[in-house]
């Protein structure tokens, strides 16, 4: 199937800021929805040579591309946002869906092109009115061989502790309390243990006393304005699949917007930790699922991580990367290392400040010096990329890797 083509935090955790409403655009014209396709979108256009007119595509299925993932680098107003819109436009027309979290407000109804709202139809899922039916502390399983292996209540809890701590910077001792509330909550529950629970085990240890008390009180302190939130309802281990095979919207957005910073990155984290385990549960190769995160250098990239296992194993279960980032100076080498795994990547024009290790980055993957990707990067214009990935040799089919093209971004009335 060829498609052509400041926030002012406030003490509760919530931030104060606009929102769209919550239900899809009304299209101002009948626009007829693809059926979904059980086939894998064979090619992806990016956009046009520069010079020339040559299009230019993101392989994305074909049978020797690495990885589904896509890696948009770039400084703010340079076209990332638009960039993004517009693959998510292909997909569409192909009847392929995609799944945004936005944590940054980057894609609020306001904030999406006409033509997007017009041909996908997009629903925001407000989490503040719309609790997301996951739950956090559910004890994942893995099936080898038809064979369903629940993981053990200790595994549950380092995994819950070690988001906490990301997010809030725990100390050892911090750490300890937490854990322990968890696990014994998840080994003495029937599966109903939650954020409410949790407090009221923190709230125990600290009434008990002892040199566990201190902590147990000052990890509650932390975490009550998230727990305040009621961000999770009803668990649904099917929400994802849904999300995915709705025909009537192409488009679906985990919208945060009206979170702190923190809370909003904290139901980043546990969302994907979620998607990742039912996909690696249910998920196949052949069923690419789209994922959209912008701003990822605000999320957890260690290897244990939700973005470091969909990296490195995301494609065998389906799952496809659109990532966007401005910088990468808060990252370490092995983070950079596991983004740099993504097959395909467009590199718009950097602030001053990433120019240098950008450039670096395209003269590692090419046999150009930096000094010369430095000026190529520094002269780009608003729209105008450096596309470096596979690219399908004509004569024989395969792919050429690694190929660099300057491109111009195809804009979305160009697409219809």
């Amino acid at each position: 199937h060829e498609v052509v083509a400041a926030e002012d935090e406030v003490d509760d955790g919530r931030a104060e800021v606009g929102v769209a409403a919550e239900v899809p655009s009304e299209p101002v014209e009948q626009v007829v929805m693809p059926a979904p396709d059980a086939r894998v979108v064979e090619r992806v256009l990016l956009g046009h040579r520069v010079p020339g007119n040559r299009p230019v595509y993101w392989e994305f299925g074909h049978e020797d591309l690495p990885n589904r993932h896509i890696l948009v680098f770039g400084a703010s107003g340079t076209g990332k946002t638009y960039t993004i819109q517009a693959l998510l436009c292909e997909f569409g027309k192909a009847g392929q869906n995609a799944l945004i979290v936005d944590y940054t407000s980057g894609f609020t109804t306001s904030q999406l092109e006409e033509v997007l709202r017009e041909r996908l139809r997009p629903r925001q899922h407000m989490v503040r009115r719309e609790p997301l039916p996951i739950n956090p502390f559910r004890k994942q399983a893995d099936v080898i061989d038809d064979v369903v292996l629940d993981e053990d209540p200790s595994i549950t809890a380092q995994r819950v502790t070690g988001v906490f701590s990301e997010v809030y910077q725990l100390g050892d001792q911090q750490k300890s309390a937490l854990y322990t509330v968890i696990r014994d909550g998840i080994e003495g529950g029937d599966g109903a243990f939650g954020l409410e629970a949790l407090a009221e085990g923190l709230e125990e240890l600290r009434e008990a006393g002892g040199p566990v008390a201190t902590p147990a009180a000052s990890v509650l302190s932390r975490i009550q304005p998230f727990i305040d939130m009621h961000p999770f309802g009803r668990e649904d281990p099917e929400s994802w699949e849904s999300l995915y095979t709705d025909a009537g919207s192409r488009c679906h957005i985990i919208q945060l917007a009206g979170y702190s910073k923190d809370v909003q990155r904290l139901i980043t984290e546990f969302s994907l930790i979620d998607l990742y385990r039912y996909y690696r549960a249910q998920g196949s190769k052949d069923r690419p699922r789209v994922v959209v995160l912008d701003e990822i250098q605000n999320l957890d990239h260690s290897l244990g991580s939700p973005m470091g296992q969909l990296l490195t194993e995301g494609r065998k279960f389906g799952i496809s990367l659109v990532l966007a980032t401005q910088t990468l100076s808060s990252l370490d080498r092995d983070a950079r290392d596991r983004l740099f795994q993504a097959s395909h990547k467009l590199f718009f024009k950097p602030a001053d400040t990433e120019l240098p290790s950008f450039a670096q980055i395209l003269a590692n993957a090419t046999s150009d010096r930096s000094e010369e990707w430095v000026q190529r990067l520094s002269s780009l214009s608003r729209g105008e990329c450096y596309s470096l990935g596979p690219t399908r040799n004509e004569a024989s089919g395969g792919l050429d890797m690694k190929k660099y093209h300057k491109i111009r971004i195809t804009s979305l009335g160009e697409r219809y």
